[in-house]
């Protein structure tokens, strides 16, 4: 029975095509309806909040290596 190998990171990163870089896509806002206006900790506004930070921060980055193309 043969072993899985896993590649390490930076070799898996270098057999990938360089061009395939899409861009992040924003992540989908809650409805407010969504909310259940019990004060949630934390609230489904709250981590929409975490992701759209995240969002920003990848599509930056992807943007700087776009510009660098």
């Amino acid at each position: 029975m043969e072993e899985n190998k896993q590649l390490p990171i930076a070799d898996v990163a270098a057999a990938q095509d360089s061009k395939h870089d899409p861009e992040p896509q924003p992540p989908i806002e809650p409805p407010l309806e969504a909310c259940c206006n019990s004060a949630c900790s934390p609230c489904i506004f709250d981590l929409y909040a975490e992701e759209m930070n995240e969002y920003r921060q990848a599509h930056l980055a992807w943007k700087a290596r776009q510009a660098a193309k």
